[in-house]
């Protein structure tokens, strides 16, 4: 059964800003059902925003806690504000934190200082970016180094014109793509020669399932057949790592 490691709520891949405690409910109970229908067993949910997306995943992840899990997503500023906000949404049971190019900022060390506080709360760091530029390429580098007992996650692939230059930090153990909707567009395109690199030359240990929005389930199973797995390949890709880098029981 499927891990999605990464998924808004909302009813398309656009509109996670307008779930909100008055609808959370019905938008749950969609996700459930798309889950349910595609073989997924489990779902992170990502936060729309830092300032109440939150709550409202944590309140969503409550209504199946044998199902669902949230991220967190934090601004790095003011960074004791930040640190407090972190031990308290892993008290929580938040599994990941979510750093988003929308609200942080490579050069600030608030942002590093944020991943630090992560690492120490041994959650995994997720990378939110429509396309990893080289500022952030930059961050992603030099965490990774800093903090080689961390888990580093590359949201989206990097998208679809930055997965070529993330593809050498995926040599180190302490570095995992997730394939989300860009996975879709690669097999798709003349970029397909770089995914078939990392297949092929690093193996898929370092993939891991997430969607984006369950509206994109049908499209990534797809896709993932196309690169030619086989049962064991494609239980790595979409249950075990996404386990590992949450640090859920594999007997589950």
């Amino acid at each position: 059964m499927t891990t999605d490691i990464h998924t808004h709520l909302g009813s398309h891949r656009m509109d996670y800003d307008n779930v909100d405690t008055s609808n959370l409910s019905k938008h749950t109970e969609t996700l459930i059902s798309r889950m349910d229908t595609f073989g997924l067993q489990r779902a992170v949910l990502t936060p729309a925003n830092p300032i109440n997306g939150n709550e409202v995943t944590l309140e969503a992840a409550a209504i199946y806690p044998d199902r669902l899990f949230s991220s967190c997503m934090i601004m790095p500023r003011p960074i004791d504000g930040a640190r407090r906000q972190i031990r308290k949404y892993v008290d929580q049971d938040c599994k990941a934190l979510i750093i988003d190019e929308r609200f942080c900022y490579p050069g600030d060390p608030a942002t590093l200082a944020l991943v630090g506080e992560a690492i120490d709360a041994s959650i995994p760091v997720m990378y939110h970016n429509e396309i990893m530029r080289g500022d952030w390429f930059s961050f992603v580098d030099n965490a990774s180094m800093l903090y080689p007992d961390g888990k580093f996650v590359i949201l989206q692939m990097g998208g679809l014109f930055g997965f070529p230059q993330m593809i050498p930090l995926l040599t180190r153990d302490n570095i995992w793509m997730e394939i989300s909707v860009n996975l879709v567009k690669l097999v798709e395109s003349h970029l397909r020669v770089f995914l078939d690199a990392v297949v092929q030359d690093m193996g898929v240990s370092k993939l891991v399932f997430g969607s984006e929005h369950h509206s994109e389930y049908p499209d990534i199973m797809a896709s993932l057949n196309l690169i030619d797995l086989n049962i064991e390949t494609s239980r790595v890709i979409q249950q075990e790592n996404a386990w590992l880098l949450l640090g859920l029981d594999f007997s589950w």
